[in-house]
């Protein structure tokens, strides 16, 4: 988007996320807790989805015409961002802390660099749905979300009929945030509707209650082990639920976080540069699943706990910034690592 078109709460909610994204891989890799404890099992429901409805709200732009020469040049300009630059500080990482390269390539988890790689694979969704179906296209893609969503599931995953390498190689497991990537795309090209179901009086009531009453009772319900169905219908109405509250707040909230407010700044900020954290924050953190301190999992103390990570994960990310901005002091570096837009000479 043209900078005059950016919405600024909009870019202060991706900010907020990538900050929500630091914080789960303090928790995990410097204190060894995992998403059922603490705060971070609310933050899972809605951070990697929220995540990817921004995506596919900021990709969708009014008037623009998909024909084939377009879709090359869109392809061609996102390949930089997301795979060039995946590939560099992926090899990178792997090299650092001694990872096997072929394993860790042929991992769904990609050593942490799968978000970029998926996100690329949906533009490539995008693209071929809008040049095949035309007017059919979101709907297409709907059904493709909902298609993808049972991924999740071990059992389903393993009866796709293709060799597990390539699954690996795909990640298809994250095939299944599709859906909330094609809502973001459809809650931008049908915004001024969305935002008059946002201004009534039910639709945020009715999705915070519903969030933390299933929250609240979770445990009165069929776990997934004794009945997937009903735990994947649950995780997905507490997503839904949840991505609704966190857009609405940021929404009615706005006024506080626009750029003459130190707050927006901050985060609007960190949301134009969620790539370059996203990229370079795995470098600053022990590589560890099991964690290096162990205190937060010997000694529960959830509100102590989620004020170290949220500090801890504000240093990382000030200093990945720092690195950023010393990576795109050299114009090459800057285009090759953060896909920025090479000048051309006159």
């Amino acid at each position: 988007m043209p900078e005059k078109q950016r919405i600024e709460y909009i870019d202060a909610l991706r900010g907020f996320t990538m900050i929500l994204v630091v914080i789960h891989h303090v928790a995990l890799f410097m204190w060894g807790i995992l998403g059922t404890h603490s705060i971070h099992g609310y933050l899972m429901q809605v951070r990697m989805p929220m995540f990817y409805f921004i995506s596919g709200f900021v990709l969708y732009k009014a008037g623009v015409v998909w024909n084939l020469k377009h879709a090359v040049q869109f392809l061609r300009k996102k390949f930089v961002v997301q795979i060039v630059s995946t590939i560099i500080f992926f090899t990178l990482f792997v090299h650092v802390m001694d990872i096997d390269f072929v394993p860790a390539l042929f991992s769904h988890m990609k050593a942490g660099y799968w978000f970029t790689y998926i996100l690329f694979q949906y533009f490539i969704f995008y693209a071929l749905a809008q040049l095949l179906f035309r007017k059919y296209a979101y709907l297409v893609m709907l059904l493709m979300g909902i298609a993808f969503l049972p991924i999740y599931y071990t059992p389903i995953t393993n009866a796709i009929p293709i060799p597990e390498s390539v699954k690996g190689l795909l990640s298809i497991v994250y095939w299944r945030y599709f859906l909330f990537f094609v809502m973001g795309s459809l809650v931008h090209k049908y915004f001024t509707k969305v935002e008059q179901w946002f201004d009534g009086r039910w639709l945020l009531l009715i999705c915070l209650v519903t969030y933390f009453v299933l929250n609240i009772y979770r445990d009165v319900f069929p776990s997934n082990a004794e009945n997937p169905l009903c735990g994947f219908l649950i995780g997905l109405v507490l997503t839904f639920t949840g991505l609704t509250v966190l857009f609405g707040f940021f929404r009615a909230n706005q006024e506080h976080f626009t750029n003459d407010k130190v707050l927006g700044r901050s985060l609007q900020y960190i949301g134009r540069r969620t790539l370059d954290v996203y990229l370079i924050h795995y470098f600053l953190l022990p590589f560890r699943e099991g964690g290096v301190v162990h205190i937060f999992t010997d000694h529960h103390m959830p509100i102590i706990e989620a004020f170290c990570s949220l500090m801890v994960a504000l240093l990382i990310i000030a200093f990945s910034l720092l690195i950023s901005n010393i990576l795109r002091l050299s114009p090459i570096l800057a285009h090759y690592l953060f896909g920025v837009k090479l000048q051309q000479d006159c």
